[in-house]
Parts: structure tokens; sequence; C-alpha cells
């Protein structure tokens, strides 16, 4: 053979394994574009579906401080109010998700079978939830959210690949779950945050059990409206008036029942009228108890406790305030002793509760007389949870997410 046609030969075949090479090139980075983009796309939508489920399961724990829950703890509440709450929980676990897109596409759906309503070991970071419970331990929603095969709604169906079709793969199927509780381990709460205003009042916290388990129910709540009427409506009231009640359990005169003077010093009713109205103050706390964040545990798990002075009874020019809050969620104290000294009171406080001003009467029977409270499941701003500290029998908590 010539050396030209030999040369041109090699080149043929050069230029042959060349093609071969990139060939094999292409499909293996094809095979990298696939892997990069796709599976990027695969991640970014479990992101997405994990946000969804974080949100949609910590709505529809919101469901366990509602008022029907409430009538489940008093145990007035039957098999109606159970079906209620893990309905409500439900609905508000498909309306969270369908306010969250993947990859800004469509509405995120959650099957009816991904939700499921029960009881979880908070302390646990492996036991699955409970369900089947008795409906007084609702604490825990569980929210699965998939996209795969067989999805109904467009969000929901398998995440469709750009590149890897051309290797075969057409799309990629991923979930994420989410596990939200009503933490009830309250330990403090920050009067300086915005929430329920905190009124300078207090109760013995044995006449607050005792009125939890055996107070009247002549009130009705009406959420749609705000309104309230003298009708019972399943959530037994606490008859929180600040000084001795007759027939309360307790004799007549040991000061069960009080005003505090936080932050106020001698200025009297005018100061308490503002706090009423308004709320208890940052400002208030610290100057009181040196602190506008009461806690109620230490860093070794045992109680902490206030003094704070008072006066064990409710001075009438007060009515007219009180009445102007009806409604309204507030804040109290719960103490468990107090020293009285003349018209002076010292309490010592162990707690605060939360609940709805439904009344207040000053005037006729003694047994009749009082400021009735409604309790509220209360999560709202500034209470803060310990491990450590004790239930507050679904009293007070914080919605968070466990899983």
């Amino acid at each position: 053979m010539a050396p030209y046609a030999h040369a041109k030969g090699e080149r043929y075949r050069r230029r042959a394994i060349i093609a071969v090479q990139v060939g094999v090139m292409m499909v293996v980075l094809l095979g990298l574009a696939a892997l990069t983009v796709d599976l990027g796309a695969l991640f970014n939508a479990r992101a997405d579906l994990q946000r969804t489920a974080d949100a949609a399961a910590l709505a529809g724990a919101s469901a366990y401080v509602t008022d029907d829950m409430m009538r489940i703890r008093m145990g007035t509440g039957g098999s109606e109010s159970a079906a209620y709450v893990t309905g409500l929980a439900a609905a508000r676990v498909s309306e969270f998700a369908s306010m969250n897109p993947t990859l800004g596409l469509g509405t995120t759906v959650i099957a009816p079978g991904d939700i499921y309503t029960g009881w979880i070991n908070i302390d646990s970071t492996t036991e699955s939830i409970q369900t089947g419970v008795a409906p007084v331990d609702l604490t825990a929603v569980r929210v699965i959210v998939r996209r795969e095969a067989g999805g109904d709604e467009s969000a929901n169906a398998p995440v469709q690949f750009f590149f890897a079709p051309i290797l075969g793969k057409l799309a990629g199927e991923t979930s994420a779950s989410a596990v939200a509780v009503f933490d009830d381990r309250f330990a403090g709460f920050d009067v300086g945050e915005p929430g329920a205003g905190g009124l300078p009042f207090t109760i013995h916290e044995d006449a607050f059990a005792q009125e939890l388990m055996h107070g009247g129910d002549q009130y009705a709540y009406n959420e749609e409206g705000g309104t309230i009427t003298s009708a019972p409506d399943g959530i037994r009231e606490v008859r929180l008036y600040p000084y001795p009640l007759s027939g309360s359990g307790y004799e007549e005169g040991d000061g069960n029942f009080g005003v505090l003077n936080i932050g106020t010093g001698n200025q009297g009713v005018d100061a308490e009228r503002v706090q009423i109205l308004n709320g208890l103050t940052a400002e208030d706390m610290e100057m009181e108890i040196g602190t506008s964040e009461p806690t109620f545990l230490d860093g070794e798990g045992s109680p902490v406790t206030y003094d704070i002075t008072g006066s064990p009874g409710l001075e009438a020019a007060l009515k007219d305030v009180v009445s102007q809050i009806v409604g309204d969620v507030v804040a109290f104290f719960l103490h468990d002793n107090v020293v009285l000294s003349g018209s002076n009171a010292t309490y010592t406080i162990t707690s605060i509760r939360f609940g709805r001003v439904m009344d207040i009467r000053l005037t006729g029977a003694p047994s009749t007389r009082g400021l009735y409270i409604q309790p509220v499941s209360y999560n709202g701003g500034g209470v803060r949870i310990d491990p450590d500290a004790p239930s507050s029998g679904g009293l007070v908590g914080l919605i968070v997410l466990a899983r």
C-alpha cells in the first residue's frame, strides 16, 4: 500500500475511534446531566413536600386547642366532639397543604389515609404515633405528603425528569412526613410578648382545680360572632372572684382570691384599671419580681414561686373596666399560699392560666357574685415550655414539630 493511502486509512480509523469515544462521552455527560438536573429537581420537590408536611401538621394539631377539645378534657364532650376535633384536624391539614405547591405548580393534595391523629411520646425520636387512643389523649397529628405514581392531582404525580428520559427514566417519586404535637409542659410566660393580656388577679390553685371539675356552666361563647349568651355550652366556668367566696370550699376570710399589686405600689384602683384594660406590661412584671418572664421551673426541674403583694378584695370601681374586656382571652395567676396582714396580703404565685372573660357580677346573693372566666387551651405568644415541666392538662402549651 502506498504511504499516502496508509496514512489516510489511519486517519479514518482515528476518526472512527474518536466518534465512538465522543458517543460514549455523550452518554456519560447526559447521565451526569440527568443526575445533576433531574435529581436536583427531585430534591427540590422533596424540600417543597417537607415544607408542606410541616405546615399541614402544625395546622392539624391546632384542632387540639379548640373549645371542642376543652369539652373533651372536661368530660362533657362525647363522640360528637371527638369526631369534630379529628375532622377539623384533617380539614386543616388539607387546607394548608393546598396552599403549598410543589416546584411552583398546582396544589398539593394529601390523601385521607396519610393523615393520622393520635398521641405520641414527644420525648422519643423514634416511637410512632399511636392512633385509636381515647379522645382526651389526642395531642399529635402525623402527615405524609407524596409525589408518586397514581397521584390524582398534577402536583401529586411523580416528578417529571428532563434528561433522564433519554436513558429510559421518565419520572421519580418522593415523599415527606411530619408530626406536630400540642406540647402542654408549661414552664413560663413572657409578659412582654404579644398575646393574651394579663390580669392582676389570682386564684388558689386548688380552688381553680375544683372549678375545672365541678364549676357551673352558665355561659356560651359564639366564636363566629364573638358573642356570649346565658346558656350552657359544655365548658364549665371558673369563678375567679378576687375575695373569699361562700360555698367555695374555703373558709370565709382566708384570702384565697385576690387582686395583685404588680408594679403598682400604692397607686391603687387607677393603676389596676389600666392593667385590666391594657394588660400587664413587661415593665410592671420587671418592677415587681425582677423579670418580665416569670419561669416556674429552675434548671434542675424544681418549682419556682414568686411572692406578690395584693389585697383579698375587688373594688366595685373595677367592674366597669372588667365589663369592657368581656369576650377577651386573658391570663391570670395561681397561688398556693397567702399570708394576710390586715387588709393586705402576700400571695405565693405558682403558675399562670388563661381564659375568656364571660361575665362579672358584684351585687346580688354571694353565691352568684363573681368574675366568670371560661378556661381555654392557650398556645399564643409568650408561652414557654420545658421537657422537665409537668403537663398543664392541655390548658397551656405550644404546637411544635416533634418529627
